[in-house]
C-alpha cells in the first residue's frame, strides 16, 4: 500500500534532514509522526520515527551522575498551535487563562508553570491551540525550546511592568539564539513567525516602558495588553489566526444550504483540489470540478480544480462517477 505522505511531513522530513541538534531533530521527527497519514502502508515508517524519538530522548541528560530529565511534547490539535513564552513573571499563564480558561496557575512570584499547559483558544468558528510554557532563563529544559520549535506560531510576552524590560528583551533574544531559535529570518537557525505582546499595560510607567520597548523591537508590531481591563485581547486573537496563514472553507452539498458550522481549515494559497484532499484522498482522485459561492463576483459559477481559495468562501464539489 502507498504512503500518500502529505505536503507536511514532506516539510518536516526536510527540515530533520538540515537539523544541525538534537533537539531540532527531535521537534522535526514529532511533526513528521504528526503529520503523517496513520494507515497500513505507513505502519513500518511509524515504528522508525518513533525508535528514533526513543533513542533522541534518552541522549537529553546523559550527564555522569545527573538522573535524565523529563521530556515534554504537546500533540496538535485545532487549526493550529500558538506556543506562548517569556521570561519568569511576565503574566503568561494569565494571558493564557483568559484566552482560553485553560487550566493554569496564576500567582505573582515566578515559576508557577513548571510543564507545558495547552487550551483551546475560540476565534469566531475555529478553535486554535494555545500552549503556556515554563519561563525562559539559562536553566531551561531543551524540552521547552522544542515545545516553541514545534509550535505553528509563537507569542512572546514582555512585562510592561518591568523596570528593567530591555535587558530583559535581549536576554530573552540571546537565549533563544543559543538554542537555535529566531524571532526573525536568520541563516541556518530555526525562525519562528512571533507575535510580541506587552502584558500589564495598566500598570504605572507602562506606556513610557511600551515606547522603549517599541523602539528596539522596530521591526514588530508590540501590542499592548490588559488582562485586567480586557485591553486589546479580541485584537490579540485575530492577530493570531491572521498569522496563522490559514482560511476556513465551508461546504455544501447540491440543493442544499451551506455548512456554516464546520468549516475546512486549510492554507492561504491552497486550491479546490487542497480542500477536496482535505476530506478525503479519494475524494480529491475523482473531483471534476466545484461551484463557488465568496459572497462578491462568484455566486454559484463553476470554477476548476486549480482555483485559489479565499477565507470564508462557500464550495460544492462535483465528482466524477465514471
Amino acid at each position: 500500500m502507498p504512503a500518500n505522505l502529505t505536503p507536511q511531513y514532506l516539510d518536516a522530513e526536510k527540515k530533520f534532514r538540515s537539523a544541525k541538534t538534537n533537539e531540532e531533530k527531535l521537534s522535526c521527527l514529532h511533526e513528521m509522526l504528526a503529520t503523517m497519514p496513520k494507515h497500513k502502508g505507513t505502519e513500518k515508517l511509524q515504528a522508525d520515527i518513533k525508535t528514533r524519538i526513543s533513542k533522541l530522548k534518552k541522549a537529553f541528560g546523559k550527564k555522569s551522575g545527573v538522573k535524565r530529565s523529563t521530556w515534554y511534547h504537546v500533540d496538535k490539535q485545532g487549526a493550529g498551535q500558538a506556543v506562548v513564552f517569556g521570561a519568569p513573571n511576565v503574566g503568561k499563564s494569565a494571558l493564557v487563562k483568559a484566552l482560553t480558561n485553560a487550566p493554569t496557575e496564576v500567582a505573582s512570584y515566578p515559576f508557577t508553570t513548571l510543564q507545558p499547559i495547552a487550551g483551546m483558544l475560540e476565534f469566531e468558528d475555529v478553535q486554535i491551540q494555545l500552549i503556556d510554557t515554563p519561563p525562559i532563563t539559562e536553566d531551561s529544559e531543551p524540552w521547552v525550546f522544542h515545545i516553541i520549535r514545534s509550535g505553528d506560531l509563537v507569542v512572546w510576552v514582555i512585562d510592561l511592568a518591568d523596570d528593567a524590560v530591555l535587558e530583559t528583551v535581549e536576554k530573552i533574544q540571546n537565549l533563544l539564539l543559543a538554542a537555535r531559535l529566531s524571532v526573525r529570518p536568520a541563516n541556518e537557525i530555526q525562525y519562528k513567525k512571533t507575535i510580541v505582546v506587552g502584558t500589564k499595560y495598566d500598570e504605572p510607567g507602562a506606556e513610557t516602558r511600551l515606547a522603549l520597548v517599541k523602539e528596539l523591537l522596530k521591526d514588530f508590531e508590540v501590542l499592548p495588553i490588559s488582562v485586567e481591563n480586557f485591553t486589546n485581547l479580541e485584537r490579540l486573537k485575530q492577530m493570531i489566526f491572521q498569522s496563522l496563514d490559514i482560511i476556513r472553507v465551508y461546504t455544501k452539498k447540491p440543493g442544499q444550504p451551506a455548512d456554516l458550522k464546520d468549516p475546512v481549515i486549510i492554507k492561504v494559497g491552497a486550491t479546490v483540489l487542497d480542500a477536496a484532499y482535505y476530506l478525503h484522498k479519494d475524494f480529491a482522485k475523482t473531483l471534476n470540478y466545484a461551484r463557488l459561492w465568496d459572497g462578491n463576483d462568484y455566486k454559484g459559477q463553476r470554477v476548476e480544480r486549480h482555483h485559489v481559495l479565499k477565507d470564508r468562501d462557500v464550495i460544492e464539489f462535483h465528482i466524477d462517477l465514471k
